[in-house]
């Protein structure tokens, strides 16, 4: 029998979009009034993957709890990926196992972890990423998934990057903090600078004197425009074309973006808001502490918070 704390999550699924945008055109009028979170999972959350139904995984302290086609369960985490001092994510494979990748903290320095759940639990994989799969330092900082590219980079030495297509290769500046994907374009955070993925990294903005933030915690483009949250400091940056612009963040401490064609969503500690008619509406009954938001759509929005796992229901 399922524990309690899992019992509604059977009711999660399906396909999410990865990343984040600040967009011209806003979302329906009503839909913040709308949005209502349900909590399918008391456990907190660190990081979620969502894909295809009937997929999702939410990495907690101790275990990862995965629903898949066989149903849900709790896998234990190995001792090397629990505690504090983990930058961790869990992903999808394109085998539709769970990886969980990033970098431990330990007192020999930042350390590569990547982990694949297999009938015997979570394993080691290194191999799956070839040479950046090393043991040690630097750590690892990566974008995993079934959309295109996926994203794995060791700062100052490599990114591989993994289409269906075939591999290829980019550089991986010293100081690589952060990559994502937004609608299909990759890019990444390298301390005071945001990149774009062409056929290699391409800077997003002047480069002198160069962005607004000191320590970005989550970004989102779409082709000239861009947008970059910063939880320290609770302020929004936003990229038109030609020059960056800062505003108040509509929630203190944003850690996270998601977006769709027409809405902007962003969440962190002080809870969530969606864009919407020109101007950022925040949704009253959002839990706080949020540590990343997800969605389908915007009829179908998820959040991993500290609180557990939440379902928007429309």
């Amino acid at each position: 029998m399922l524990p309690f704390r899992l019992a509604n999550a059977r009711r999660l699924g399906r396909l999410a979009a990865s990343a984040m945008l600040l967009v011209a055109v806003a979302a329906t009028p009503a839909l913040a009034r709308a949005v209502v979170f349900e909590r399918v999972l008391e456990t907190p959350c660190r990081a979620l993957a969502l894909d295809r139904e009937p997929l999702w995984a939410a990495l907690g302290d101790d275990v990862v709890t995965v629903q898949d086609k066989k149903g849900i369960r709790e896998e234990p985490l190995p001792p090397l990926l629990r505690g504090a001092h983990q930058e961790l994510g869990v992903f999808f494979g394109r085998d539709y196992r769970v990886r969980i990748a990033g970098t431990s903290q330990t007192t020999k320095g930042d350390e590569a972890r990547y982990y694949r759940s297999l009938p015997g639990g979570l394993r080691p994989a290194p191999d799956e990423l070839g040479p950046l799969g090393k043991a040690g330092a630097p750590g690892l900082v990566a974008l995993l998934g079934t959309l295109d590219p996926e994203i794995v980079c060791r700062p100052g030495m490599s990114c591989l990057i993994k289409r269906i297509s075939g591999w290829t290769k980019a550089s991986a500046p010293s100081g690589l903090e952060r990559v994502g994907l937004s609608l299909g374009t990759g890019w990444a955070l390298v301390g005071a600078s945001l990149f774009r993925l062409d056929k290699d990294w391409v800077a997003v903005g002047p480069a002198s004197p160069g962005a607004p933030w000191q320590t970005a915690d989550d970004a989102f483009i779409r082709e000239q425009r861009a947008c970059v949250i910063e939880r320290k400091t609770s302020r929004m940056h936003h990229f038109d074309g030609q020059r960056w612009r800062s505003t108040q963040s509509p929630v203190s401490g944003p850690r996270s973006l998601w977006g769709t064609a027409d809405s902007l969503w962003v969440a962190g500690e002080g809870g969530v808001a969606v864009f919407q008619d020109g101007a950022w509406v925040s949704i009253p009954a959002a839990p706080r502490g949020v540590a990343q938001v997800l969605g389908r759509d915007v009829k179908d929005v998820w959040l991993c918070s500290s609180q557990g796992v939440y379902r928007s229901q429309r």
